[in-house]
């Protein structure tokens, strides 16, 4: 029996693809844009949500999902050049949201096919992209398949889930009753809406811990190299095509809350953001929002 289905315990003779790669991240880290940069490589394609979880029924049923979901894109791609994605107006984006002229963000994203302008070789790399469901995965899906994960300053991240409309900006994530019902449990313990944001910062955060350093990137090292620390997990150049600009600090932001959380963040010394950011980068955003007048 192979061994991915030996560590799964599947009676299936079907070994996982080759050439295929995990990509996850917290949600607001720069997943989204991440997926666009690889997309515009040679022979890399990278699928922003691609597999439907709905009715989700373990965490089995999600590993298969995946594994299937890899081999019947890398046919179609390679068939057709073509897959299904979270895109907008049948291409990539980097942004599941825009801001409208009113400060509201809207979102502008859904599952669509999109046709990719480049032909596939049968080697070419393929990274599919979920935050939650992949996230919850992690532990199973390590032993099969290489993962990377995208973090972003905390802070940054606090200020972002609270211009949208997405689980984490509620308090929740989705299926975790489901994959990790312990964690649940903690959460709805956290009666505060920062509580449970802090709650689940902290696991996010803490899940990528598990991983080698070099499978984490940071969003601030992926704007500062404009792109180029992606040859690191792609095993070929990069090629800038898009030029890439911070947004760790912006208007969209409330200064007020912006305080909040910081202040509420850096008293906290035991978070797991800090196996990944110094107290200084957190400090600097925070003072960068208390000097706005």
């Amino acid at each position: 029996m192979h061994f991915f289905n030996q560590i799964l315990g599947r009676s299936t003779e079907v070994a996982p693809s080759r050439n295929c790669y995990i990509l996850t991240g917290i949600p607001r880290a720069g997943t989204t844009l991440t997926c666009k940069l690889l997309s515009e490589q040679e022979q890399v394609a990278g699928l922003n949500e691609p597999i439907p979880f709905r009715n989700l029924q373990s965490r089995q049923d999600g590993v298969d999902r995946i594994y299937r979901s890899f081999a019947r894109f890398r046919e179609s791609l390679i068939r057709d050049a073509s897959a299904p994605v979270r895109g907008r107006d049948g291409k990539i984006t980097d942004n599941h949201f825009e801001r409208e002229k009113g400060g509201d963000r809207k979102r502008v994203i859904k599952r669509t096919e999109v046709e990719f302008e480049q032909s596939f070789r049968t080697d070419f790399k393929l990274f599919i992209k979920h935050n939650a469901v992949f996230t919850l995965l992690l532990e199973d899906l390590r032993r099969a398949y290489p993962c990377f994960a995208v973090v972003r300053n905390p802070l940054a991240l606090l200020g972002s889930w609270s211009t949208v409309s997405v689980p984490v900006s509620r308090g929740k994530i989705r299926y975790l009753s489901l994959l990790d019902p312990e964690a649940q449990s903690a959460l709805e313990k956290r009666r505060k809406l920062l509580d449970r944001q802090l709650f689940l910062l902290d696991y996010y955060f803490k899940a990528y811990s598990a991983l080698p350093g070099q499978q984490v990137l940071r969003y601030e090292d992926l704007i500062a190299s404009n792109g180029g620390i992606l040859a690191n997990i792609m095993g070929q150049p990069y090629d800038p095509k898009t030029a890439l600009f911070s947004k760790n600090k912006g208007e969209v932001y409330a200064r007020d809350h912006m305080l909040k959380c910081g202040s509420t963040l850096l008293a906290d010394e035991a978070h797991y953001c800090w196996h990944f950011y110094d107290r200084t980068e957190v400090e600097a955003l925070y003072l960068y929002y208390e000097r706005q007048a």
